[in-house]
């Protein structure tokens, strides 16, 4: 009887040491469910919340870089509107009669330099790409709910129409005549410029045509609406995340102080039942001793 006495002792030592370990377990990762063996369902729920939360993670960095990226050309965009009304100033000077051949030529040299600065814009990059060079129709973000393109504009002097096929400027100050048919140029390229800057801003897909300066406007326009709807994509995303974490947490996080009592009163139980099978050896050897003494 002594003998069945202390193997339910030793039983139930083993039973109370394996929680003990389980609790420990469950301190040292802060999760109710580290492995399968703690809870098959738990466990896979919390993993799946775990897969969709770095999904989620990389979905919000995949948004700012893209922003980053869209605020570079937003930023050359608005270089170029810039120098765009400059060049506008410009022609609108040289075509007032005040002005000589000898002031025209200076404004038109003037121009001409605001016009290789607009080319020079247009080859802007981010991360050693060229972003409004006209090289890419559109830009794509990766996100967790599938993928959205962005549409990236063309704002070099040819597509503005600024420069011919050669690289020659078409904006012409020398006459009074010419410089007033290069400010419909100018114009429009503006308009191009501002429209796709705006768009980018608010972050809608639109989809520009047009040259010269009319053409800028829109460029800037695009722009502006892109990066706005971005911004929207990329609190929608950190939202999800805060749902999802909250959700895993409830799933899955441990009571740490509720463990922690829970292992202590666990390693009551295994000492007391170290002492109770210390106890049962101790009765049954001197049971032995006994008997060994009735004997004689």
């Amino acid at each position: 009887m002594a003998a069945i006495g202390a193997m339910t002792y030793i039983n139930q030592y083993n039973r109370t040491n394996t929680a003990t370990q389980r609790t420990m377990q469950t301190i040292a990762t802060g999760s109710m469910h580290p492995t399968a063996a703690y809870g098959a369902s738990e466990y896979s729920i919390a993993a799946r919340y775990d897969s969709n939360i770095g999904a989620t993670r990389q979905s919000i960095q995949n948004t700012q870089n893209i922003g980053q990226m869209i605020r570079t050309a937003a930023g050359a965009t608005q270089n170029t509107v810039s120098a765009l009304t400059t060049i506008k100033d410009l022609l609108i000077n040289a075509a007032n009669d005040t002005n000589g051949s000898i002031d025209r030529a200076a404004l038109q040299e003037n121009i001409n330099q605001l016009v290789g600065q607009i080319n020079e814009n247009a080859f802007v990059e981010y991360n050693g790409q060229r972003v409004v060079d006209g090289s890419r129709e559109s830009l794509t973000l990766a996100g967790i709910d599938g993928y959205e393109n962005f549409n990236m504009g063309n704002i070099r002097t040819d597509a503005l129409g600024l420069t011919d096929g050669q690289g020659n400027v078409t904006i012409d100050a020398t006459t009074v005549e010419s410089a007033n048919a290069s400010l419909a140029i100018v114009d429009n390229a503006l308009d191009y410029a501002r429209v796709q800057n705006d768009s980018l801003h608010f972050m809608e897909d639109y989809v520009t045509d047009g040259v010269s300066l009319n053409r800028a406007l829109d460029e800037a326009t695009t722009q502006g609406a892109q990066l706005s709807r971005l911004e929207y994509q990329q609190a929608n995303y950190t939202t999800m995340e805060e749902n999802m974490l909250a959700a895993r947490s409830t799933i899955d996080d441990a009571d740490i102080a509720r463990q922690i009592t829970q292992m202590r009163n666990q390693q009551i139980q295994e000492q007391l039942a170290t002492f109770a099978i210390r106890a049962s050896n101790q009765n049954q050897q001197n049971a032995q001793v006994g008997a060994l003494n009735m004997v004689r």
